[in-house]
């Protein structure tokens, strides 16, 4: 007679593959015609709020992105190195790895449409990559370059890598603001740091504003102080270099969507619908796999 641990256990692993595969196969076909459907903007005319951007990566003004374990020079990087748990022995010839350490960066960089350019801040983001690298080594840290095998038998640590680089053309959607160099926004802090700075000299601020002339400053001069206080600051702020403004693409505050992919949109919805097609053929697996279970206890 069957254990009946093990019908509640396999009841259980093919119930979460029913609905898992379900999920990810609507979610990716979703995310597919997504992509087709949405129409491109462009940086210099994009709307506020949620859009899809195409264009070539760029690193940040001042800064440099390094990846930890190549140390090739990028715009993005995830790492990802794992310990070999099991061996290729003829006892255990499949070998499981256990991820022992990982990271992804956060840095922004640029993305250039051509038409203008855009602040990426990747944080959050659902990231894919062009290119990848996995090699082996001994060492928890690699130790050896990418291609070159350990003389030590079976290596220990699986190192694996993916990386954007400068100039290639990225696939956006996100959250898109524009900051505008226009807006002064301190006035008002301006105009009270200047009226705190004439009260430091009580005598020139009377000699200043006291117009009839009773030594001190009434409340209808002090108005007029203001009133000047008020044009003085608007001049300096006209004199100043008006900043350009700033695009930037972050992660949406609702539950859409934020995608980097280094790939070409037609390119990026067809991998979005293979996917859906493997979750849903494991959906299927996993469906009759159920049926066939709850049968087999129904008698």
């Amino acid at each position: 007679m069957a254990d009946p641990s093990d019908f509640w256990f396999w009841l259980l692993v093919l119930g979460v593959a029913v609905l898992g595969g379900g999920w990810l196969a609507f979610r990716f076909l979703h995310i597919a015609r997504m992509l087709e459907d949405t129409p491109t903007s462009r940086v210099r005319s994009a709307a506020q709020g949620y859009v899809e951007l195409v264009g070539r990566s760029k690193a940040l003004a001042g800064t440099t992105n390094i990846a930890p374990l190549t140390q090739r020079p990028c715009v993005w990087w995830r790492f990802r190195i794992q310990r070999r748990t099991g061996s290729n022995s003829r006892g255990n010839r499949r070998a499981k790895w256990q991820t022992v350490q990982s990271g992804r960066s956060e840095q922004p960089f640029v993305l250039d449409d051509g038409t203008g350019e855009g602040i990426v801040q990747p944080a959050g983001a659902e990231v894919l990559t062009a290119e990848t690298t996995t090699w082996y080594g001994d060492t928890p840290w690699p130790t050896l370059a990418p291609g070159t095998r350990s003389p030590f038998g079976e290596p220990e640590y699986r190192y694996y890598e993916e990386r954007i680089y400068e100039h290639e053309q990225v696939h956006v959607l996100g959250h898109f603001r524009t900051h505008s160099g226009t807006a002064h926004t301190g006035r008002d802090a301006d105009v009270a740091a200047l009226l705190a700075e004439w009260k430091q000299d009580q005598a020139a601020l009377v000699e200043r504003f006291d117009a009839d002339g009773d030594g001190r400053v009434s409340l209808g001069e002090w108005e007029r102080a203001r009133e000047e206080a008020r044009h003085a600051v608007t001049q300096r702020h006209l004199e100043k270099p008006v900043p350009a403004a700033v695009h930037v693409i972050s992660r949406p505050d609702s539950r859409q969507l934020f995608l980097i992919a280094a790939y070409p949109e037609k390119e990026l919805a067809k991998r979005f619908r293979r996917r859906a097609l493997i979750a849903f053929v494991g959906f299927g697996v996993a469906t009759y796999a159920l049926g066939w279970l709850l049968q087999g206890v129904s008698g």
